[in-house]
């Protein structure tokens, strides 16, 4: 079972990484992270080759978040919990209760 968990769990990673370094650049000059589509760096004006490396944007990205910890909450998606099924017959009936209480004629 641990051994599943951490399998999906390293699949993700990899999947995080690939989907950076699809997306992301890294400029050679200041090493600050930039968008792909980027033509010059947003920090430094580099209009040079830059570093498409995996491992060069995750230690920039690393290292953004070590000066912004707050990012990690934007970076990392936090999902509501999923709702039980009791649950969801539970809100189908109070919804229904309350319907029929409402008078339309008035």
């Amino acid at each position: 079972m641990r051994y599943r968990v951490m399998l999906e769990a390293m699949k993700r990673e990899e999947a995080g990484r690939r989907l950076a370094s699809e997306n992301l650049k890294v400029c050679p000059l200041c090493s600050a992270v930039n968008a792909l589509m980027s033509s010059e760096c947003f920090v430094c004006r580099w209009a040079g080759d830059f570093s498409y490396d995996a491992d060069d944007i995750e230690d920039g990205i690393v290292d953004i978040l070590a000066r912004c910890p707050e990012l990690v909450d934007v970076l990392i998606p936090t999902h509501p919990p999923k709702r039980t099924v009791t649950d969801r017959i539970r809100t189908f009936f109070t919804r229904r209760r309350v319907q029929r209480q409402l008078d339309l004629l008035a």
